[in-house]
């Protein structure tokens, strides 16, 4: 992988570009429904991290807890954003036109049945 370097993708389109030459690169599976399984996997990861990082009650401990909190969203994002390439989907524009729908919507308290 010379010359592609992580640090120089700051922006979600730059981020899919990055993940496309990796998947390319590395020969990662390109199928979709897997790939929403292996993301699956991730957020299973993702909470057992959050379990964790809730139970840390020591300066070590909590960073720890958080790094590993971190790596794990880290492989959500990733597998998100490997998803829009796959899909076709300018990831970026995708968002900023839903944040844009959020801004200007209502939202109401869900109640809780508890």
């Amino acid at each position: 992988m010379k010359g592609l370097s992580i640090k120089d993708h700051l922006c979600i389109r730059e981020l899919q570009a990055f993940h496309e030459t990796l998947d390319r690169e590395k020969g990662f599976d390109l199928d979709m429904l897997r790939n929403v399984a292996y993301l699956s996997e991730e957020i299973g990861e993702v909470v057992s991290a959050i379990r964790d990082f809730k139970k840390a009650d020591e300066t070590a401990a909590l960073e720890e807890a958080r790094s590993h909190l971190g790596e794990e969203l880290a492989d959500c994002l990733a597998y998100i954003l490997k998803l829009a390439n796959y899909g076709g989907i300018d990831l970026q524009d995708a968002y900023l036109r839903k944040m844009e729908r959020n801004l200007n919507r209502t939202w109401y308290k869900k109640q809780s049945h508890l």
